[in-house]
């Protein structure tokens, strides 16, 4: 038997149609009901989260929640554009329901009349219909990546997830196609889906079809309204996770670690049990939502290591979780739930945390469970406690004697700084530049930059290791020893800025030392201004203090520039390497993966110092890359990426390919002048 189309001569939305009054007053009340226990459990998880300690007050959490619902970075991969396409879906089919309740609740009852009527009805059911093929397209996808990945989890869990979302859409367009069926609107084709759908359904009488209509009514919205119900018990927490985990990162620069106040009187260091976590890092590991960004970024996993970023999370989550749950075992946190190969295979490179949807630090738990194995088990990776003793006793890691450190400048007559004597730059050195022989070249250069372009500077003779390296380890007792010693030498001279060609270096003058109690108690705060090296020559550049002959007095070679962790991801300085490098060569080409997506050379984190079993080395892994671009000359701006692109060289026999640092390249094309330039003593334009 046919359905005869009925006559409804202006669309409008029919609200409640077919839905008898018990169902009417039914959504409403289950409806609340279903918002209250989603708060309640929200407020329960919060109260677990924070256990009755303070949330440190920072304004800018609200910001960086709405930053990261909102973040590029979620589409920087297929899989990202992907849940994208879901969630702009979903936003929207939850922005269809809101308006449905306004447009009868407000419109209906409070104005009598809905103004979701005629072409604004006609566009809201289009949109809606293309909203739910969208969701379901991106569940389809990211089922089939899930179960074609031989890494994601592949469980009942996420069999759940994903069809209890399509259920609630698919659910959806059989009610419309059910209604569509009876009424036969002439705009039934502007609901393309039920329209389809309502083809099939049309044989059938409207007194089944009604009937049908308020069952399957009722499977749906008790299907929506559980969803919104289960969100803080299930997968769809992380709606909400996500967002607070983001809002809980440090306010820091990327990548810079707090200092253990009052070292000398603390009992324990770093993390060794999972009570240790504070509120906002326990809230940092509910955010993770266990998409594999990190992994697929780290070297360490790219190298063979034992390292998953992900999996260190989800272990320290999972242990977290237990333990709210009143379970106990007598593993210890740091060795059998999280080993110590794992945890010494991390660079701190930060690539996890920059891929992290959540902005999960992940670097910063490592290195919190390595301060416990360092100041408390006296543990480190074979190789490093050499280099930790060298800097303990004669202030650099390679334990060569410190009156040899200006062996560099014999020749050069560098200026050395001198109380009460004010100077533009105070130059740092760094330790690689002093006493490795290769990299004794860049800080050579920067000698005879600064002096082509007249700038008026000197060394600080005092200079030692600043333990950077050693704080990345978990030794944070001499990291903070030596900056002790550098920031009492600093206090004993007047300067514009430190100039650093070292982004260790620059990292650690520039965003840690000003975090501790001596820097504020030698009053250095309003006369510490620190810059990389890049940065500096591109204002010498863009100054004209510079008489460069481009790229005449280069040797002609496809350049190819690699990016360090510690100057482009941590501080997110790109532009200034590659202005000084156009500047001089007049271009260069990029790998793949560049600028604060780039690949680690694998020397941080303290790796540089240590032994490594890896199948195939990081230093390796990057060198291949930066080969197949097609270049014979890497040009870096990192002393420690040198030393590791020259150790992947040495390995692979590779003889064709330069490794150079920006400042040997300009230094090369520099003019020779007797007179140094006008505006000696000046600081170089912004």
């Amino acid at each position: 038997m046919s359905v005869s189309p009925m006559s409804i001569d202006t669309p409008v939305r029919p609200a409640f149609w077919n839905v008898p009054i018990w169902g009417e007053i039914g959504v409403y009340v289950l409806g609340l009901l279903a918002v209250a226990l989603c708060a309640w459990g929200v407020w329960k998880q919060w109260k677990i989260w924070t256990a009755g300690r303070a949330i440190e007050k920072d304004p800018a959490r609200v910001r960086r929640a709405a930053d990261a619902v909102m973040q590029k970075r979620v589409v920087e991969t297929k899989a990202g554009r992907v849940h994208a396409m879901l969630v702009v879906g979903f936003f929207l089919l939850f922005l269809g329901t809101a308006t449905a309740t306004l447009d009868w609740d407000v419109g209906h009852y409070v104005f009598g009349q809905q103004f979701l009527r005629g072409s604004v009805y006609l566009a809201y059911k289009l949109i809606l219909d293309i909203a739910g093929v969208a969701v379901l397209l991106a569940l389809g996808l990211g089922a089939w990546r899930r179960w074609k990945s031989d890494t994601l989890e592949r469980s009942t869990r996420f069999v759940c997830v994903y069809a209890s979302l399509a259920l609630i859409v698919i659910s959806g367009y059989v009610v419309e196609a059910l209604r569509l069926a009876v009424q036969q609107p002439a705009w039934s084709s502007f609901s393309p889906v039920g329209h389809l759908l309502a083809q099939g359904l049309i044989g059938f009488g409207p007194a089944a079809l009604e009937a049908a209509h308020v069952v399957l009514w009722v499977a749906h919205g008790i299907a929506a309204l559980a969803f919104i119900a289960a969100i803080p018990l299930t997968f769809y927490g992380h709606l909400y996770r996500q967002p607070l985990a983001a809002a809980m990162r440090k306010a820091d620069a990327p990548g810079t670690l707090a200092p253990i106040a009052d070292i000398e009187e603390q009992e324990t260091f770093g993390l060794s049990a999972i009570e240790q976590l504070k509120p906002e890092e326990r809230i940092q590991l509910a955010g993770c939502v266990e998409c594999g960004r990190c992994d697929d970024v780290c070297p360490a996993v790219r190298a063979g290591t034992p390292l998953k970023p992900r999996t260190i999370i989800m272990k320290l989550r999972s242990r977290a979780e237990a333990r709210e749950r009143g379970l106990t075992d007598e593993k210890t946190l740091v060795g059998d739930v999280v080993t110590h190969d794992e945890l010494f295979s991390c660079t701190t490179c930060g690539a996890c945390a920059r891929a992290c949807p959540a902005e999960i630090q992940t670097p910063d738990f490592i290195v919190a469970m390595r301060r416990h194995l360092a100041l408390e088990q006296g543990e480190f990776p074979e190789g490093a406690a050499a280099a930790l003793e060298n800097t303990a006793s004669v202030g650099n890691p390679w334990g060569m004697d410190p009156y040899e450190r200006m062996d560099w400048a014999k020749d050069l007559d560098v200026p050395l700084a001198e109380p009460g004597k004010k100077v533009d730059v105070l130059y740092w050195v760094g330790c690689a530049a002093s006493y490795d022989r290769r990299a004794r070249r860049i800080a050579r250069a920067m000698v005879k930059i600064f002096r082509a372009a007249g700038v008026d500077f000197a060394v600080m003779p005092e200079e030692r290791c600043h333990g950077e390296f050693a704080r990345r380890l978990g030794e944070e007792y001499l990291y903070q020893t030596a900056a002790q010693e550098n920031l009492e030498a600093f206090a004993g001279y007047d300067f514009n800025r430190i100039v650093a060609a070292c982004p260790h270096c620059f990292h650690t003058l520039k965003n840690e030392y000003p975090l501790l109690k001596a820097f504020s108690e030698l009053e250095m705060g309003e006369r510490w201004k620190a810059v990389d090296h890049a940065t500096f020559i591109r204002e010498l550049i863009d100054a004209g203090r510079l008489p460069l002959t481009n790229a005449e007095a280069l040797e002609t070679l496809a350049t190819v520039y690699h990016d360090p962790c510690y100057l482009a991801r941590h501080n997110g300085i790109t532009e200034a390497p590659r202005r000084v490098l156009d500047g001089v060569l007049g271009t260069h080409t990029e790998p793949v993966e560049t600028g604060e997506k780039a690949l680690c050379c694998g020397a941080g984190g303290g790796q540089i110092w240590c032994e490594t079993r890896a199948p195939k080395p990081v230093n390796v892994i990057r060198l291949d890359a930066l080969k197949a671009t097609g270049a014979k000359r890497i040009a870096v701006s990192c002393p420690h990426c040198l030393t590791m692109l020259e150790s992947a060289k040495a390995t692979a026999r590779d003889d064709a390919t330069r490794v150079e640092d920006i400042a040997e390249i300009v230094a090369a094309a520099l003019t020779e002048r007797a007179e140094p330039a006008e505006g000696v003593g000046s600081e170089p334009a912004e």
